[in-house]
């Protein structure tokens, strides 16, 4: 009868071990690019990883951490690079004021010079613009094909342009949203105003994420943190960049913490495979897949 007990107690608690593993994130890859990252890594459809540095490499990755191919530009890569869905281009923007059109095997297909270096993130159009905040608060638009489209003044500009749900490119100026509409803005007030000093990223939906004086804001949420950038929102649960870590919390205030090592960059949700693809600033990159 004790013996029966025993392997009842060793069974029941290796069910629960093997429960809380299956809830437990699973590494898929990690990597090092072995150089300063000044810009997070962009993720693709297919959930590829484009990692470009300060060195002025850009590395593909398969989503799960395979070598796809490495290409060299001129100046660090200061924006995510960008994958145009429908061909697998990838665009990549550096300090030189150079934009480069890659084919998805890494051959060079175009280089246009930039009248400016950006200060923002690149978002690519349905239509098939690059946008981007340049450093002289001006909205630039190029297409896929290499040509100057528009330069519109971004006075104020506090966020990267977004392409919009309901369509529509937009950015935080001041303190409003402003649509792109032919060449002006169909301004709204922000909701909530976030401090002068805060660092601030728009969603797909209008949602404003802010990092500023300790203070971490996405819509549902309000954190006391040490936030390096504003946060990212997931299924459920928001996660910031903090000191040397990444912390995720979920709607019911339960918390993971991952420790990088580094100053990690902000975050990002690849929501069709449910990876958070976490880097640092030194070039490391790991890539998490999250339980249902």
């Amino acid at each position: 009868m004790r013996g029966r007990t025993l392997l009842l107690v060793c069974a029941l608690s290796l069910g629960a071990a093997a429960a809380r593993a299956a809830e437990e994130p699973r590494v898929v890859f990690r990597f090092s690019a072995a150089a300063t990252l000044f810009a997070r890594p962009g993720v693709g459809a297919s959930g590829s990883v484009y990692v470009g540095a300060g060195d002025g490499y850009v590395h593909a990755l398969r989503a799960d951490g395979g070598f796809r191919w490495s290409y060299t530009v001129k100046g660090r890569v200061v924006a995510p690079p960008v994958e145009e869905p429908s061909t697998g281009r990838v665009f990549v923007v550096t300090s030189e004021k150079r934009l480069y059109s890659l084919e998805s095997d890494a051959r060079l297909r175009w280089v246009f010079p930039l009248p400016v270096a950006p200060e923002s993130e690149l978002l690519l159009t349905p239509s098939g613009t690059l946008l981007f905040v340049g450093q002289d608060e001006h909205l630039y638009g190029v297409t896929t094909g290499g040509g100057l489209n528009l330069r519109l003044a971004a006075s104020g500009a506090r966020s990267a342009p977004v392409w919009l749900t309901g369509g529509g490119a937009a950015l935080v100026l001041g303190d409003s949203i402003g649509v792109l509409r032919g060449y002006g803005y169909e301004k709204s007030p922000l909701a909530v105003l976030p401090s002068a000093s805060s660092k601030i990223a728009l969603g797909a939906n209008r949602a404003v994420f802010s990092c500023g004086g300790g203070v971490a804001r996405a819509p549902g949420f309000e954190l006391a943190s040490d936030c390096l950038a504003p946060p990212i929102e997931g299924d459920g649960f928001v996660a910031m960049a903090e000191a040397e870590s990444v912390r995720l919390v979920r709607g019911d205030g339960t918390t993971e913490r991952w420790e990088l090592g580094a100053m990690p960059l902000r975050p990002i949700w690849d929501v069709a495979r449910r990876h958070l693809v976490l880097a640092t600033a030194t070039g490391d990159i790991t890539v998490l897949e999250l339980p249902r």
